[in-house]
């Protein structure tokens, strides 16, 4: 099942961040704060959307609750007596997917690894840090830093390198200070772990780590939204960036918010500068109120477009308990007999619902006679024809497998041709 989420993510996380981009036409580049909450909302969804589509469903489920009363589809059933979906194309990749699960594994391991030693690096850093002079209890200096940076989660500290504290001038020391504090108000670090942790668990998903810049950028804006609002003279702040980053390229520690980011991200803020616009620092709520009900709207619609992967239940639904299974054992009069249908339910569909297509079902059959599994192995295209099929199969009756005059379990292709 975890696959078929990073499956999902893939897919899904396009429409995710297109919508994203579309909101963030509408929002004023001044208003940095609800930006930021637009991508940082992004982000969740692009974490959670696809597990609630792939594992919920909830939108097969209310087409099976409207179309309750539906007529019958015209539709040709057969059981393939193929030994099971291996000689299939797509048992290809359901043979691959326990490596896929590895490989995903070991990649978040190596990315959440990388966190733990950049949170180790850091806690060390800030615990030897020195208090600067004076009532800035917060204000720390090190050697051991490059640029100014907020070290720790729960208690940071805003970090200064020494040879800043005591070279740069004091309006543009109190405008760095100002900034990172901005940090520690609007919990950047709590967030920031958690933007860390998204983007080490869906590594490979480019969509996650396209949301998580804009978020970052995000993030230093409204940051400096807050050292213009209390400080002012935003060309002098915007010289002070321009400066600072010319002096120091260095790389920054992931855990760690810090008025640097990238060169070009850099560049960007310093143009946003010099407008002279008016900013706001608060989030509105309408707007996030909208970007919230957007997104619901959004995994409610891709549960109709999720791959269907209607499971039976583990202790099963037995619908057939065949007389002869006992005798062909006994009399060994078929050593050898593939599956087959003894009665096909055939699938409903809603009204008016007319559609051309091929539905596959994967079937796997106890040796009782018994359905014990149902999957989707090849999609109709439509989620609600899907989920008729997988139910349609479920409640289907089959005689089992016999090998070596024992009935034994099978995997055997429900195929279903639907006609207008």
């Amino acid at each position: 099942m975890s696959v078929f989420v990073l499956f999902n993510g893939l897919w899904q996380g396009a429409l995710i961040v297109g919508a994203a981009y579309l909101v963030a036409r509408l929002i004023p580049e001044r208003n940095a704060a609800t930006r930021y909450a637009l991508w940082l909302t992004t982000l969740l969804a692009l974490a959670a959307i696809p597990i609630v589509t792939t594992v919920l469903r909830a939108g097969p489920g209310t087409h099976e609750l409207l179309g309750a009363h539906s007529a019958f589809a015209r539709a040709t059933i057969t059981l393939i007596p193929a030994g099971g979906p291996e000689r299939y194309a797509d048992a290809l990749f359901v043979r691959f997917l326990p490596w896929i699960t590895a490989l995903w594994l070991l990649g978040v391991a190596f990315n959440l690894g990388r966190l733990f030693a950049s949170f180790g690096r850091m806690e060390a850093i800030r615990r030897n840090a020195r208090p600067v002079r004076g009532d800035a209890a917060d204000v720390f200096t090190s050697d051991e830093v490059a640029v100014p940076l907020v070290a720790g989660i729960l208690a940071p500290r805003i970090l200064i390198p020494a040879l800043l504290a005591n070279t740069l001038p004091a309006s543009d020391l109190e405008r760095i200070v100002v900034h990172e504090r901005a940090h520690i108000r609007r919990k950047d670090p709590v967030l920031n772990l958690f933007q860390r942790v998204v983007e080490a668990c869906l590594f490979f998903n480019p969509w996650v780590h396209l949301a998580a810049r804009n978020l970052s950028n995000e993030r230093e804006a409204a940051c400096d939204d807050r050292v213009v609002e209390e400080i002012g003279r935003h060309h002098e702040y915007a010289a002070c960036l321009a400066a600072l980053a010319e002096a120091h390229r260095q790389c920054i520690p992931v855990l760690t918010p810090s008025a640097f980011g990238s060169r070009s991200s850099l560049l960007a803020r310093i143009k946003r500068l010099q407008s002279t616009q008016p900013r706001r620092l608060t989030i509105n709520r309408g707007a996030l109120g909208g970007i919230i009900v957007l997104f619901a709207a959004l995994a409610f619609a891709l549960q109709t477009l999720a791959p269907a992967l209607a499971m039976t239940p583990s202790s099963g639904v037995t619908v057939f308990s065949p007389p002869s299974t006992s005798l062909v054992a006994a009399s060994c009069a078929l050593p050898n007999a593939e599956a087959s249908v003894v009665m096909a339910a055939e699938p409903m569909r809603p009204h008016g619902l007319k559609l051309r297509g091929i539905a596959d079902a994967v079937v796997t059959i106890a040796p009782s006679g018994h359905v014990s599994n149902v999957r989707v192995l090849h999609s109709s295209g439509n989620a609600a024809i899907d989920a008729a099929v997988v139910t349609a199969a479920r409640h289907s009756t089959y005689r089992p497998k016999v090998t070596n005059c024992a009935p034994v379990e099978g995997s055997y292709i429900f195929h279903v041709e639907f006609k207008p």
